[in-house]
């Protein structure tokens, strides 16, 4: 691995352990691989259910009809 690359990759994992995203930092602390791969499999499937759960909130309000009503006052139009 090149020194770019680790270094990215040490970066990557310093923002993950001090992240404020409840379950990230602590999937990543974790000495085991069995836990690690839970807590990280828990936040993944818990923000896939947040998206979908946004996304149907989205297409309810958006399915609603709705009708907009305009006037304009003609009257004070001059014809030249």
């Amino acid at each position: 691995m090149s020194g770019e690359q680790a270094s990215a990759k040490s970066n990557l994992r310093r923002f993950v352990e001090m992240s404020s995203v409840r379950g990230i930092s602590r999937g990543f602390k974790t000495d085991s691989v069995v836990m690690r791969v839970m807590w990280i499999l828990a936040v993944v499937v818990c923000a896939l259910q947040l998206l979908y759960q946004l996304q149907q909130v989205v297409v309810d309000y958006l399915s609603y009809e709705f009708s907009t009503v305009t006037k304009e006052d003609v009257s004070s139009y001059t014809v030249s």
